[in-house]
């Protein structure tokens, strides 16, 4: 019935066989190997920067495929804005 290689501490829980031991540790560095795996492809530049492509063409692109004329707009008025501002200073030099 009960596990020989078991044994049960003066508190009255079970303490774990070795074999229990060993594979819990397995299946601990298993996790943590998909884990990092994970983390590795999530960091990896080309993955980051394809993430803020789609990120970016999200905000410019609607759902249906059309542009989102307001948002390029708006982003247009803040890149001129910021060239104006950039040839503003190099002519004060």
């Amino acid at each position: 019935m009960s596990d020989p290689s078991r044994t049960v501490s003066p508190n009255g829980a079970a303490n774990r066989s070795p074999k229990d031991i060993e594979r819990d540790i397995e299946l601990t560095r298993n996790r943590l190997a998909g884990t990092i795996d994970e983390i590795s492809e999530r960091v990896k530049p080309a993955n980051v920067v394809a993430r803020l492509k789609e990120k970016a063409r999200e905000q410019v692109v609607a759902p249906d495929g059309s542009l989102r004329v307001d948002r390029l707009a708006g982003a247009a008025a803040a890149a001129v804005s910021a060239l104006g501002l950039v040839v503003l200073r190099a002519r004060r030099r």
